[in-house]
């Protein structure tokens, strides 16, 4: 048996979302990142109307959107993720419409938005493509005429780099009991598909460095092609009206560029 062999998922389920209920309680101890969210809320401010966050998670970007009044309806699949969110909101005294959903069997009502967002490169959890186009289609239904959404991607040719199997180290992190959190993985890349498994590993030291526990968290994401999005696009009714290669909108360049950074925009009807 090698490495993760006891976490590899069963055939067939490889169009699953990932299961983010297993490290929900801990997740904001490791993901802390925030390059991306001065984009969100110049975007989201700029939409003048209803925003739509989808794989919104624990609200990494919920919260910065809401303190600056932007009118918000968060989704997520993940019954932990939200459960965190609502904690969240609740103890900053902010309010957002919370709604538990796959985004792909998305169903919000009548209700029209201006902005949707899939922050974090979320899509490309969505493993097969009819499971993104079905996920596109349901987003498309949610937006006004005009109405735009922002999806970032990996860019493949930078983000291949790491899938080499090697164990990489994320990061250390303190925990509330004067302990620590260690994050660690590796991936793997199946070249037919383009798609890209990660094990992630979780361990748990207390206060005298002591091992108490550990966890790991089975990943799968797509590396989609600028070629393969923009068909994917333009066939579920999207415009492409900017692609930048980070969040300080910078040029997208294949070769350098950290990030796809997408705007779609909903084509209106002649």
């Amino acid at each position: 048996m090698t490495l993760g062999d006891e976490y590899r998922r069963e055939p067939g389920s490889s169009d699953d979302l990932i299961d983010y209920d297993r490290v929900a309680d801990v997740y904001d101890l490791y993901v802390t990142s925030d390059l991306d969210v001065s984009f969100y809320v110049e975007e989201a401010t700029k939409a003048r109307g209803k925003v739509l966050e989808l794989m919104c998670g624990t609200g990494r970007v919920s919260v910065p959107l809401l303190e600056v009044g932007v009118d918000l309806t968060c989704v997520d699949a993940s019954a932990g993720m939200l459960a965190r969110l609502e904690e969240r909101l609740h103890a900053r005294k902010l309010k957002a419409r919370v709604v538990r959903a796959d985004i792909r069997h998305l169903d919000l009502g009548e209700e029209k938005f201006e902005l949707a967002l899939i922050p974090f490169h979320s899509f490309s959890e969505l493993a097969s493509p009819r499971d993104r186009e079905v996920a596109l289609r349901a987003v498309h239904g949610c937006l006004r005429e005009g109405g735009r959404l922002v999806c970032p991607l990996h860019n493949p040719a930078i983000r291949v780099r790491s899938t080499d199997g090697a164990l990489r180290l994320n990061g250390s992190f303190p925990t509330a009991e004067g302990g620590l959190l260690v994050v660690s993985g590796f991936e793997t890349l199946d070249e037919s598909s383009g798609m890209v498994d990660r094990l992630q590993f979780y361990e748990f030291f207390d206060a005298s460095n002591e091992l108490r526990a550990k966890r790991a968290l089975p990943m799968r994401f797509a590396l989609i092609d600028r070629i393969s999005f923009t068909e994917l696009a333009n066939a579920v009714g999207f415009v492409p009206v900017a692609l930048y290669g980070d969040y300080g909108r910078s040029e997208y360049l294949e070769e350098s560029s950290p990030f796809m950074v997408w705007i779609l925009e909903k084509a209106k009807h002649p």
